[in-house]
C-alpha cells in the first residue's frame, strides 16, 4: 500500500514543473528502429551456452531487427485510429541509421570501424528492401522518423575491446552482434551507450559520429531531424551545441539522463522537465507515460498507461508515451508482437473513448507547439 502511494505521489510530482496546456496532446515515442540486437534464436542459445548473460535482459531475449510483417502489422493498428482532426496517432520512430559491417571490420583485422545503412541491413537479414514501406508510412502520417544515432553501439569502446581480443566480445562479434558485459572500461558495463565519453578524444570522435549520423538521416529522409534522443539516455552536455548546429531543437528523454564528463568519464544525472530549455535554446521533452508490455507481460499496461495519461492531463501536460520497438517485433517471439499490438490497440481505443478531443502529435510537432507558445 505504501509503495503504491509513493508511486502515485511521484507520478504527480514529476508532472508539476514545465510547460502547460489545456489541449489533450498525446505523443508516442518509440526508440531503436533500424538497429540490430539479437540476430536469431540460434545465436541467443549459442551465446547463452558460452556464458554470455543474455538471459538477464528482456532486450537480449526479444529485441531484433524489425521485418516487413512487423512494420505492416504496426502500421495497420496506427492507421485504424484518428483524432478529432482526422490525424492518426503518428508514432515518433527514433531511428538508428546504421549497423556495424561485421565482415569489413573482420577483413580489416579489427583495425577500423565500418558500418552499413539500416536499409542494407534489411537486405542482409531478410533479402528485402523496406525503404518504400517506410516512405509510404511517412507519407500516410503513420510514423515520423527522428534521430536516435548513427549506430546503437559505442564504437570507440567496442573497437578497443575487439583489438584487445576480449574473448566474449569476439564471440559476440562472430555471431554478428555486440552483446557483452565485458568491456575495457570500469564505468561502462555494456556497449550500447553510443555517446558515453571518458576523454577529450572520445568527445571529438563522438561529435564527428553524430554529425555523420545527422547527415545520413537527412540523405535518407529528406529533412534534418528536429528532435533527438540519446541511446540509453546517455550523452555529454557538449553534444547539445553540435545537435543545435544541425537543426535539432528538441531533446527527448526521461526525467533524468546520464551526462558523462569528457575528461574522466565521471557522470552526473541531469534532471529535466518538458518545456525546459538549455543555453542553445533547445527544449526538453520528457516522457511521463509508459507502455512497455515486453518488460513485464503480467502487468496491465493499458490501465497503468491510462493512469499516466490522466495524471499528465490533470497537470495540463502533454502525455508523452515511451514505447520501445521491442514491444512490436516478432523475430524472436511471435507472441511478443501479438501482445504488444493488442496492448497498443486497447490503449488507443481507451484514450479516444475517454478523451475524444485528444490530439495526436509527433515529438517535433509537440516541440514546435511548445516553442510557439513559450
Amino acid at each position: 500500500m505504501l509503495k503504491e502511494i509513493k508511486k502515485i505521489a511521484m507520478r504527480n510530482i514529476a508532472n508539476i514543473p514545465g510547460w502547460r496546456t489545456d489541449r489533450k496532446i498525446v505523443v508516442i515515442e518509440s526508440d531503436d528502429w533500424g538497429a540490430i540486437r539479437m540476430p536469431s534464436k540460434e545465436v541467443y542459445q549459442r551465446l547463452l551456452s558460452e556464458g554470455i548473460s543474455v538471459s538477464t535482459s528482456i532486450y537480449d531475449q526479444l529485441d531484433t531487427l524489425e521485418n516487413r510483417e512487423d512494420l505492416n502489422a504496426l502500421f495497420d493498428v496506427i492507421a485504424s485510429y484518428t483524432d478529432f482532426t482526422g490525424k492518426h496517432p503518428v508514432m515518433t520512430f527514433n531511428t538508428v541509421m546504421g549497423n556495424p559491417d561485421f565482415e569489413r571490420i573482420k577483413d580489416d583485422s579489427y583495425e577500423n570501424y565500418y558500418f552499413q545503412h539500416f536499409y542494407d541491413t534489411y537486405k542482409e537479414y531478410y533479402q528485402d528492401d523496406l525503404s518504400l514501406l517506410w516512405y509510404s508510412a511517412m507519407q500516410n502520417g503513420l510514423i515520423r522518423p527522428q534521430f536516435h544515432g548513427r549506430e546503437h553501439v559505442n564504437v570507440l569502446l567496442w573497437m578497443k575491446a575487439l583489438q584487445k581480443d576480449f574473448n566474449k566480445v569476439r564471440l559476440s562479434f562472430d555471431n554478428s552482434c555486440y552483446i557483452s558485459k565485458s568491456t575495457p572500461s570500469n564505468k561502462q558495463k555494456n556497449y550500447l551507450a553510443s555517446y558515453w565519453v571518458e576523454s577529450p578524444e572520445d568527445l571529438r570522435n563522438v561529435k564527428n559520429i553524430v554529425k555523420d549520423g545527422l547527415d545520413i538521416f537527412k540523405e535518407t529522409f529528406g529533412y534534418y531531424s528536429e528532435s533527438f534522443v540519446a541511446n540509453n539516455y546517455v550523452f555529454p552536455v557538449e553534444l547539445e551545441s553540435i545537435l543545435s548546429d544541425y537543426g535539432v531543437k528538441f531533446i527527448q528523454g526521461q526525467r533524468g539522463h546520464v551526462s558523462p564528463h569528457a575528461n574522466n568519464g565521471k557522470i552526473r544525472i541531469r534532471r529535466n522537465f518538458t518545456g525546459q530549455t538549455n543555453k542553445d535554446r533547445q527544449f526538453f521533452l520528457v516522457r511521463n507515460c509508459f507502455l512497455e508490455p515486453s518488460s513485464n507481460p503480467d502487468k496491465d499496461w493499458v490501465i497503468s498507461c491510462l493512469q499516466d495519461v490522466k495524471t499528465a492531463f490533470r497537470w495540463k501536460k502533454p502525455a508523452i508515451i515511451s514505447s520501445h520497438r521491442v514491444n512490436y517485433i516478432s523475430g524472436l517471439s511471435l507472441e511478443n508482437r501479438k501482445d504488444g499490438l493488442k496492448t497498443l490497440n486497447r490503449l488507443l481505443e481507451r484514450i479516444l473513448e475517454r478523451w475524444p478531443n485528444v490530439e495526436f502529435m509527433s515529438s517535433d510537432e509537440l516541440g514546435k507547439t511548445i516553442r510557439s507558445n513559450s
